[in-house]
């Protein structure tokens, strides 16, 4: 009987991490923009920061969600470049090393990201 306690106990925690949004995927590390930035992501469970920027031109930071293959994300440019924007954003997550933008606020200029 322990050994089938421990079968369950095994099968339901790999369920668990499947039917947990985001946790499929390892979406943290350096990570270049189309609108020439880099981006620093961070992804913890299935949220998402990240730090964005092309400097002196731009710089970005961003709070998210990732439910199943979708980011969405709360933006805001800091004073680091000279552009002072905010917005939300949607991406598409492609796979592991791809990312496109479905929505953007605010004036957003980035629209793919790969590693």
């Amino acid at each position: 009987m322990d050994r089938y306690l421990k079968v369950y106990f095994m099968i339901f925690g790999v369920l668990l991490l499947v039917a947990v949004p985001g946790y499929g995927y390892d979406l943290s590390g350096v990570w270049n923009g189309d609108d020439g930035g880099k981006y620093y992501i961070r992804q913890i469970g299935d949220t998402l920061w990240w730090l964005g920027s092309n400097p002196p031109n731009w710089a970005n930071v961003a709070k998210g969600t990732i439910g199943g293959d979708t980011i969405t994300l709360d933006w805001a440019d800091v004073p680091m470049g000279s552009i002072a924007s905010n917005g939300i954003l949607v991406l598409r997550i492609n796979s592991d090393n791809k990312l496109t933008a479905e929505k953007k606020t605010g004036g957003f200029g980035g629209s793919n990201w790969s590693r």
